[in-house]
This record gives C-alpha cells, structure tokens and sequence, in this order.
C-alpha cells in the first residue's frame, strides 16, 4: 500500500511546517486577514527578518500565498480552513476535563486534611 506511506509522508511535512509555534501564530493571524510583514512582526514581537524566514517556511510549502502592491507585499492563507484545522487539535493538547476535575477534588480534599490537622 504505497499510497499509504506518500499520504503519511505529506501529512508529517506539514506537521513539521506547522511544528513552530510562531509559524502556528502567523497562519491565525492570516486566518483574520492577509497582512505584510511589518504588520506581523508587530503582532508577534518578533524581527521582520524572523516574520520573513518563517514566512519562507510556508510559502515553500504552499500554505500562504503573496499578493504585490507597489512595493509592498501581503499574506494570505491558500485556503482558509488550515488555521480552522489547527485550532482544532486544540483538543489534542493540555488536561482532558476528567483529570482536571480528579486534580481539582485531589486539591480541596487535600486542604480539608490539611486545614483538619491544624486545627487539632
């Protein structure tokens, strides 16, 4: 199934791509609206020369696209629904609600012993 291992392949270059957080940043903030890359250096405090390798990054990979006005040149998204799809493994990250509400219990039981032998 070697058509298998090309999908998989693709698919792990654009998480590498996608792999640096300030790179995630820029796709949110094209996601909002096509910007240059003064603008964005602003928005992500960070060099223009920083905002212009990443976005070397992802124009080698097809993610954004460029757009000449005069002298200035803007950034969007190829397709929209990439920053949509990033934002959606969110739910892939951070503590799942069941070990968050088993942390919180852990610490109010916790601080009932503890405020329980102090008072003794």
């Amino acid at each position: 199934m070697p058509y298998r291992s090309l999908v998989t392949k693709e698919l792990a270059e654009l998480f590498a791509v996608l792999s640096h957080h300030q790179r995630i940043r820029i796709v949110e903030e094209l996601h909002v609206g096509e910007k240059d890359v003064s603008s964005l250096a602003t928005i992500l405090q960070i060099s223009a020369s920083g905002v212009s390798q990443h976005l070397s990054v992802l124009r080698a990979h097809r993610l954004i696209l460029e757009r000449k006005q005069g002298r200035n040149v803007f950034y969007h998204l190829r397709q929209d629904g990439l920053a949509a799809w990033a934002m959606h493994g969110l739910q892939f990250v951070g503590p799942h609600l069941p070990d968050v509400e088993e942390f919180q219990s852990a610490v109010h039981k916790a601080r009932t012993d503890w405020s329980l032998q102090n008072e003794t």
